[in-house]
């Protein structure tokens, strides 16, 4: 039986080119459908075509049509996980999510606790039920809200880039849960979409490609031959060397201890971060990346003392030491000030220090990030990757001396991950930077990063070689 069958669909947001043309794709039910391309070619708005909230709330259909099967006269049941997990909670924390989720399904009263224990057992979030959503990493909302869809049991499953701020150890972890998920019961149905294809080998989908503005089923050899080369990539190990104890330093941690809440995540006895060096920071999720960049950005409080240049940040008017620091968002969302693409351009502009940045060479790193012609359409209706890549490019126009860009791959292709790669190296020598950078994305990474360091046990350690 087919869960889903698209014919000829043609679809289109008002006044702009068609997103889809003439697409057509059929997923079987009880199979697993694996979708990848380029950042902004429709992948996102292919799922929400299927699940209904487009164009209902947005765009329109100009040819073509959708066939979702319907079970014992009912129609699928379908759960959707947004690639920003932060849009769909509406509640204050993951139990309340919950409940108010199964509430909305007219599940009945007595069946909602074992319901959210399922759950919660499936994606391990029971730890996590009774905090603050807002509290939570990117990794650990991916968590919650991909436990809020299970919970709905829905028929078919639609993961929009379901891992993108999710640890090595949780992605397979999570792959392997829904494989368990999909073989429970006959029929239940898996479409994701994804960037990264590697992991996917344990689900065997069916890989389909947007090649050229239309979709393309691959055979089951291509689609092995995806999934192998990004396992391979994203199994390499990263070379960098350790820095050297004489390297100058642009800021000096001492006796600092960071915490949320009453937790306690990271305690630094002595730490100094490399000037104009570009340093990668991993680690898994929950463990505290984000909160110790928004300590060194003075938007959460501290235990010890933190230098730049040699002076307690506490002592820097925040204004001025702001114009020196700054931080790219996980959650692209939370930069834009405006509501245009050129408006957000306009803004970095006027506070801009990125000589490489100016006239003729923003027109042409706008064609090479996919994003010229695009002033006027509203920030919120691009792609993840397209928001992706315009909040890093409206920070980097800014120039700060020391910026720290938490997960800014996530959602971006193998292309759009180079062509990222390549404006950061050449910024960097335009005007010289100190670069860190929160990834759980690592491939390719060694080519970019100077510097490895590492949380784990509450500690940040340089990992490599010694130089």
């Amino acid at each position: 039986m087919e869960a889903i069958s698209i014919e000829q669909l043609s679809f289109q947001f008002e006044h702009q080119h068609p997103i889809i043309s003439k697409l057509d794709m059929t997923v079987t039910a009880g199979e697993v459908a694996l979708i990848t391309g380029p950042s902004g070619c429709g992948k996102s708005t292919l799922l929400r075509l299927i699940a209904g909230l487009l164009p209902k709330y947005g765009g329109q259909v100009t040819a073509g049509q959708i066939r979702r099967a319907t079970i014992d006269r009912h129609p699928l049941r379908m759960g959707m996980l947004f690639q920003d997990p932060a849009m769909q909670f509406a509640m204050d924390t993951p139990r309340h999510e919950l409940e108010f989720t199964l509430e909305n399904c007219q599940v009945a009263p007595t069946q909602i606790p074992a319901r959210i224990q399922e759950a919660s057992n499936f994606c391990q979030i029971s730890d996590l039920l009774d905090q603050s959503i807002t509290t939570l990493s990117g990794g650990q909302q991916q968590r919650v809200a991909l436990a809020v869809v299970v919970a709905m049991h829905p028929d078919l499953l639609l993961l929009d880039e379901p891992f993108a701020a999710i640890d090595e150890a949780n992605r397979q972890f999570l792959i392997k849960q829904l494989g368990q998920w999909r073989a429970a019961q006959p029929g239940r149905t898996i479409i994701i979409t994804d960037h990264d294809c590697h992991g996917y080998a344990a689900l065997n989908p069916h890989v389909f490609q947007f090649t050229a503005g239309q979709l393309v089923a691959l055979s089951l050899f291509q689609g092995k031959a995806i999934i192998s080369r990004a396992d391979d990539a994203a199994s390499a190990p990263l070379h960098v060397p350790v820095p050297p104890t004489t390297a100058p330093t642009i800021i000096q941690l001492n006796h600092v201890n960071i915490g949320r809440g009453k937790r306690k995540l990271i305690t630094i006895p002595d730490l100094a971060i490399m000037k104009n060096k570009i340093t990668l920071l991993t680690g898994a999720n929950g463990t505290g990346k984000s909160t110790f960049f928004k300590a060194l950005t003075r938007l959460i409080p501290y235990q010890g003392e933190i230098d730049y240049r040699q002076k307690d940040i506490q002592k820097i008017s925040p204004g001025k030491y702001h114009y020196q620091v700054g931080l790219v968002f996980q959650q692209a969302n939370e930069q834009f000030l405006n509501v245009t693409v050129g408006e957000e351009l306009t803004l970095s502009a006027r506070h801009q220090r990125q000589p490489l940045l100016t006239n003729d060479h923003l027109t042409e790193v706008l064609r090479d990030f996919g994003l010229a012609g695009m002033e006027d359409r509203v920030v919120y209706s691009l792609s993840g990757g397209q928001r992706k890549k315009l909040q890093l490019l409206v920070m980097l126009m800014i120039g700060h001396p020391v910026l720290l860009l938490d997960e800014p791959f996530a959602g971006l292709d193998r292309d759009s991950l180079s062509t990222v790669f390549n404006l950061i190296k050449r910024c960097q020598q335009s005007l010289p930077q100190t670069i860190l950078i929160i990834s759980h994305q690592l491939t390719g990474l060694d080519q970019l990063v100077d510097y490895h360091l590492h949380l784990n046990d509450e500690k940040l350690t340089y990992e490599g070689v010694q130089a």
